[in-house]
């Protein structure tokens, strides 16, 4: 018996052709794994799931809808504008440097630099004068170290991140590099040619740079370069057995996940950029809507 694979979009068009199920196979829907965004995707101005988003999410999770998120944020930045939403599968943080558990924040996947990335990040940062906040794990501890800055942006992050026991003030140079590092971010109000240039022309790292999603600071955040959303949305995908992958963006750092997913989508307020890399531009905040309409059509075959 001939078998015809349903995919999420074209359930209309199936439904139309056949309308009176003369088609006689067996129909396979195909098993789709959902990966969102956050700042500026899933969550609103205020940083927060909006209550009915929690509320839908929460249900298509119940249902065994496999939902997960990418992020460049960490999980411990990340998990508690999470709260109200039961993520169950693995997630991305730090740009996909790290897959993570949703719940306990295991690490289940983890790549850091190269000790001659990582010598040579160090060398370019001390030559130009430009100290970076820096990631890493020092005795097995994940830390984040930082020096004194005149940069309003780099006051405000440390500020925002008082009492975090991942905090680090380094007395010098030498302590700011000390660790296996993983990541490094540069804040400043503009945007640095020189790190991009310096970056993005060496395999060996991933470079992001966009504006902030709620100020004018720009950000330069530096990885490994068999790291990005795009990676880890790979890896998801075939850890949880998925066939189907349906991936969500806003910003320049999405535009990679959204090409490799099988079904890429933009929120309404995405950049120009972006959406014309997506399948389909969707209202903003219209994350959950979508997955839910999607997976009631799935229902209705």
């Amino acid at each position: 018996m001939p078998v015809l694979l349903c995919v999420i979009s074209s359930v209309r068009a199936f439904k139309k052709r056949f309308p009176q199920g003369e088609f006689c196979a067996e129909v396979k829907i195909l098993n789709t794994l959902y990966i969102t965004d956050l700042d500026g995707t899933l969550l609103d101005n205020d940083k927060r799931v909006p209550r009915h988003a929690a509320k839908t999410l929460n249900s298509l999770i119940a249902d065994g809808v496999k939902i997960s998120y990418a992020t460049a944020r960490s999980f411990n930045s990340a998990a508690p504008l999470l709260r109200d939403v039961n993520f169950s599968c693995p997630c991305a943080v730090y740009n996909g440097v790290f897959i993570v558990d949703p719940k306990s924040g295991e690490r289940l996947f983890r790549r850091g630099f190269s000790e001659n990335a990582a010598g040579f990040a160090r060398e370019f940062f001390t030559r130009e004068k430009i100290l970076p906040i820096v990631y890493s794990f020092i005795n097995g501890e994940h830390k984040i170290s930082y020096t004194e800055s005149d940069s309003p942006a780099v006051r405000a992050y440390i500020s925002a991140h008082e009492g975090d026991p991942r905090m680090r003030k380094a007395r010098d140079i030498e302590e700011l590099f000390e660790g296996e590092i993983f990541y490094f971010t540069v804040i400043r109000g503009e945007k640095l040619p020189i790190i991009c240039e310096t970056f993005g022309n060496n395999e060996d790292f991933s470079i992001n740079v966009q504006k902030d999603n709620y100020d004018d600071s720009v950000w330069h955040e530096i990885y490994d370069g068999g790291c990005s959303k795009a990676a880890a949305a790979r890896r998801l995908k075939e850890l949880l057995g998925a066939d189907r992958l349906v991936c969500f963006g806003d910003n320049v750092n999405d535009i990679p996940m959204i090409e490799a997913a099988d079904v890429g989508v933009a929120v309404e307020n995405a950049c120009g950029e972006l959406k014309s890399r997506a399948d389909i531009v969707i209202e903003c905040g219209g994350v959950a809507r979508f997955i839910e309409e999607n997976e009631r059509q799935k229902r209705e075959i």
